[in-house]
Parts: C-alpha cells; structure tokens; sequence
C-alpha cells in the first residue's frame, strides 16, 4: 500500500469502470476519497464546486489528487484550476479514451503534474511537452477463472460486433468454414455476464480480438485520421489474466504489451486471420504454451495491481518531474470548443429538467460562447440526446 492519501474527481462515480477503479485504487491507497465532480457541478455549480475542491486539498489530507474527464464533462472543471490545485498537490490525469479524445483533452494535461494513458501516440505527445506520461493497461476480470471446462468453442469473440470491420472478418472466416461464437452488443448470441465472459474464453481454443476503434462522427469531422487509430485495452489482457490464446488484429500496441509469437499472435488482413486461425487450430500445444507465456507476463508486470503501485509510487517520489518547463500549448481548435458546447449543453438540459430556468440561462453563455464551434457542440448534444428519447420510446 502506497504511504499517501488521493483526492479523485471523476465525472460519474455510477459508472462501471469508475466503481470499479474506485475498488482497485482504495487498495493502493493508504485512503482514497472520491469526488463525482460532474454531479456536484451539475447540482450546485462551479464555484462551490471549485471551493469544495480547495478546501479538501488545503486540509492537506491528500498528497496527490487524481483527474478523470468523460467526452461531454470537458467544461465542468476549468483547465486552469487544474493548475491552480498544482500549486498544493500533485495532480495527476487518467485517461481511458484518449486515442479518440486527446485533441481536446491535452489541454486539460497540460495542466497535470503527469498523466497516466492507454494511448502510446498520446504519450510521446506529453512527455515532448514535458508532462510525464505513464501508458498502462485498463482492464481486468473480475470474476475468477472457472475449472474444469471442454475446450469445445473453437474460435469465438466477445465483444461490440457494431465497430468497424468486425462483423466483416467473422463471415470471412465462416466463409472459409470456421465456425465463430460470437458475443456481445450487436452479436448473434448478445451479451454475457462477467462470468459468462470466463467461460467463453475458457472454452475457446482461439479468443479473437480486434483493435479499429470507432469515433463518434463529430471527432472524425475536426479530425479524419482517428479513424485509422487501433488499441488494445482490454482482451488480451483479460486473456492473458486466464492463461488463454489470443489472435490479435495487429496494432503499434500489441508490440508494446506482447511478443508476436511467443505470448500472442497477430494478423493483419481477412486472408492472414483465416490462415492463422486454421494454423493455430490444428496446433493444441502451441496454443497452450502461448496462453501460459501470456499469463506468466501478465502475473508478473501486467497487473493492474502492479502496474498503478508502480506508476502511483514513481509519481509521488518524482512529483518535481512535472514541474519542469512546459511547451507552450498551440492556439485552441474548434474541436475544443465543441467539446466546451457540448459540455455545456448537457449542463443546460439537466437545469431545464430540474426547473432551474435561471441556472439554465446561465449555461448557454459561460465561457468560450463566443466560438462558432461552440454553438455546434451545444445543438449538437441536444439533438443527440432528443433523438435518443425518441428511439427509446
């Protein structure tokens, strides 16, 4: 356990992940408090929010305060305060998404004592603007591995059947006759529960994974090369957590995480999954000896125990790294200002909502409102949001 105490403003303490986090990182901690900086902006606004903020940090009971932003919280705290809570404590950013979401959010880092990512591009940013950035892995099981089961799938997927390409390799190998179980959100045999995942991959002789991540449309429009981002984040991960084979589509990560060949292997086009996928199929031992090399590496270094206790204690024993000189930031682009809109607008929808007209009105003309970009973020979530009642009802 680390000898320090953690402040953490994360903007929704309901979410899965975050629970989740809150669990692991309560752990690390000698004491973590959590903060859903999102539902106190929301209810109270960001002055008491920000006073809420200094007077926990001025009590100087955390020794590091911990950021964490959703795509439509960007507004909620100040970029600028994150510097200003720099002055008492280390702060350090947590970022999930930032393969799809760091144009906007470098802001917001820059502003970090360092900052801890998935993405290896958005890493090699930071650390060229002298911000310490630490790349970790973000998923793990959390239900055990279940003993005593038929390898009898032979090659399954779990996962968001509706991301680019995916659906697209399984009828390639269902063409060639390989027959694919797949789960999960727009899948044949939908979702599983955490125990349910366990068993699919125990049971499969080859676990699939894919790495094309999918935008949202409004990212894609300030910034068409996201389209072509990859990461793996989380199945080869929770693969190696049980020992099991992982056919991965290739990525610049896999690289970083994995050896080709001895702990995972990759493909690169439909052709080379359906060769690899009917090598590995006649090959048992190879697979079992893959899955152990996977898991001997992830018990050793891949963790996420192991991974936050030592990026966590690298951080508090070199906190003076991240107060060296910064480069200085290029002019803000629309795609932040559309991020502020859009922020913005969902604040606006949920003042409506609760009857606030005042505090409604208020919302539409804080800061950046000016921007033209930000008028398209504002309309732009409310139209979302509208069209996603509609589909409901």
């Amino acid at each position: 356990m680390l000898e320090a105490s953690a402040l953490w403003l994360q903007p929704g303490s309901d979410h899965p992940v975050f629970r989740r986090y809150a669990e692991l990182f309560g752990q690390l901690f000698m004491r973590l408090e959590v903060l859903d900086y999102r539902a106190v902006y929301l209810n109270v606004g960001s002055r008491e929010l920000e006073n809420r903020v200094l007077s926990t940090i001025k009590t100087g009971v955390p020794q590091v305060l911990l950021y964490t932003q959703f795509p439509n919280s960007f507004a909620y705290l100040r970029h600028d305060f994150l510097a200003r809570i720099r002055e008492h404590v280390p702060v350090v950013g947590i970022g999930w998404d930032d393969e799809i979401y760091f144009d906007q959010v470098k802001y917001f880092y820059q502003n970090c004592s360092a900052v801890i990512t998935t993405d290896l591009d958005s890493a090699k940013w930071l650390e060229a603007s002298g911000v310490p950035a630490y790349v970790v892995v973000t998923s793990w099981l959390t239900h055990p591995a279940p003993t005593g089961m038929p390898e009898d799938i032979p090659v399954s997927f779990v996962g968001d059947l509706t991301k680019p390409g995916r659906r697209e390799f399984i009828e390639r190998l269902e063409a060639a006759g390989i027959t694919v179980a797949d789960f999960g959100f727009g899948s044949r045999n939908g979702t599983l529960s955490p125990e349910g995942i366990a068993q699919i991959f125990i049971r499969s002789k080859i676990n699939l994974n894919f790495t094309v991540t999918n935008p949202p449309a409004w990212i894609l429009r300030h910034n068409p090369t996201r389209v072509s981002k990859r990461q793996i984040k989380g199945r080869p991960f929770e693969l190696a957590s049980l020992g099991r084979f992982c056919l991965c589509e290739w990525a610049p990560c896999v690289d970083h995480w994995f050896t080709t060949g001895v702990d995972i292997d990759v493909f690169r086009n439909a052709g080379d999954l359906v060769s690899q996928t009917q090598r590995y199929l006649q090959d048992d031992e190879r697979r079992r000896e893959m899955g152990i090399a996977a898991r001997k590496i992830f018990l050793n270094e891949l963790a996420p125990e192991i991974q936050f206790s030592r990026v966590f204690a690298e951080i508090l024993m070199h906190s003076h790294r991240g107060e060296g000189h910064r480069n200085e930031l290029p002019p803000k682009t629309p795609i932040f200002y559309e991020s502020m809109g859009r922020s913005r607008g969902v604040a606006f929808l949920h003042a409506l909502c609760r009857g606030a007209l005042l505090r409604a009105i208020q919302e539409i003309f804080l800061n950046y409102s000016w921007h033209i970009a930000y008028w398209r973020g504002f309309f732009g979530i409310g139209f979302e949001i509208f069209m996603k009642q509609i589909r409901r009802t």
